[in-house]
């Protein structure tokens, strides 16, 4: 049986929610389609991938745009590469993820009469896109086959000028090795601390969560941040400016973050949005009990507020504090909290989910 060859675009495979989507459901897909993934420079990616995935890339260096023209001959060219890749590897659909991979993926479908899937991943009403490019996503998107989103609001963002029929919800699946890591009898010995998950940015609202855990200052805790990011300097002088380097951590990126799920007892997510949440749902989904802003888009559709974690309104300092700290005191609340997380994920196993997007590259290829 020959296979329909489909190729992904996206900028970087390094460490991101983005990149984990493209590379797990690359790595199931490849049992039944030739993939090809396309990225923009040469790098190695952070997450492991099939060797039966072929992985290519258009540039040898990052190209950065110093003025508007030098980003349009940037794009251009990538276009073009794409372009080349696409027609070399005699692919069959196109699959693009984020804003900038999404419009090149539609130019690169419609010059070569071929058709194309979307991905948005973050929350639109929020995204930094510049007018240029907001410009590009109106007059392009409606031109793919079908935009895949994670949430009902963002679906609802863009229903304003996308058809129906092209819009479909489709959340992010867990990586595989969350479910194997469970399936084991033997699990480390849980510790008192509390986990943050993401990239060191404004974004992920980490500062608030630093000065909440050092206002609070329990004995015999931790809180632990595992990621990288630009803020990285700032943390770790406010970490020294609070007095709490013995208690706050700055761990960087780990290649492998189960581990630190496994140990900690407390997860605090104080994104100020999100498009769909994945270190959440692995947290949730690892039993932790968890403490989450009810950040557009994502936990709301995760956590019941008081039954299965805590959802706290943006922007309510205090409140998120207090919850926190309440499951600092509450190890019994912690207790109940962990049982239930999980089962408010369980849908979002990888193969529940790439079951969705077969349907859907099944429907577009035929289409």
């Amino acid at each position: 049986m020959i296979k329909s060859k489909i190729a992904f675009v996206i900028p970087s495979l390094s460490a991101g929610g983005a990149e984990r989507v493209v590379s797990t459901l690359c790595n199931e897909l490849v049992l039944r389609y030739d993939i090809t993934i396309i990225i923009y420079t040469k790098t190695v990616p952070f997450y492991e991938l099939d060797s039966r995935i072929n992985l290519v890339y258009c540039r040898n260096n990052n190209s950065q745009s110093i003025n508007v023209w030098q980003g349009i001959k940037n794009n251009y060219l990538l276009y073009r590469k794409i372009v080349q890749i696409v027609k070399k590897n005699k692919i069959d659909l196109i699959i693009g993820f984020m804003t900038n991979s999404n419009i090149l993926t539609v130019l690169a479908g419609k010059t070569l009469g071929l058709p194309t899937i979307i991905s948005e991943r973050i929350d639109p009403s929020n995204s930094q896109t510049n007018a240029i490019w907001k410009k590009l996503k109106k007059f392009l998107y409606p031109m793919a086959n079908s935009l895949v989103v994670q949430t009902q609001p963002i679906k609802s963002y863009f229903s304003k000028w996308l058809p129906e029929n092209k819009l479909i919800i489709l959340p992010n699946p867990l990586v595989n090795t969350f479910s194997q890591a469970k399936e084991k009898r033997v699990q480390p010995i849980k510790e008192n601390i509390v986990l943050n998950v993401g990239r060191l940015t404004t974004q992920k609202g980490q500062e608030r969560l630093i000065r909440s855990f050092a206002k609070i200052n329990p004995d015999n805790w931790k809180l632990q941040l595992v990621g990288s990011g630009p803020l990285e300097a700032i943390y770790r002088r406010l970490i020294n400016d609070l007095n709490m380097n013995d208690k706050i951590e700055l761990l960087g990126l780990q290649q492998d973050i189960i581990p630190y799920y496994q140990k900690a007892k407390i997860f605090a997510f104080p994104s100020l949005y999100e498009g769909f949440p994945n270190a959440l749902t692995e947290a949730m989904y690892m039993g932790l009990a968890c403490i989450s802003t009810d950040c557009p888009t994502g936990p709301s559709e995760l956590i019941k507020n008081g039954l299965n974690g805590y959802l706290v309104p943006m922007k309510n300092h205090s409140e998120f504090e207090e919850k926190l700290n309440m499951l600092i005191l509450n190890q019994n609340l912690v207790k109940i909290f962990s049982e239930k997380a999980p089962l408010a994920v369980t849908h979002l196993e990888t193969k529940n989910v790439v079951a969705q997007w077969e349907i859907l590259i099944k429907k577009v290829i035929l289409s």
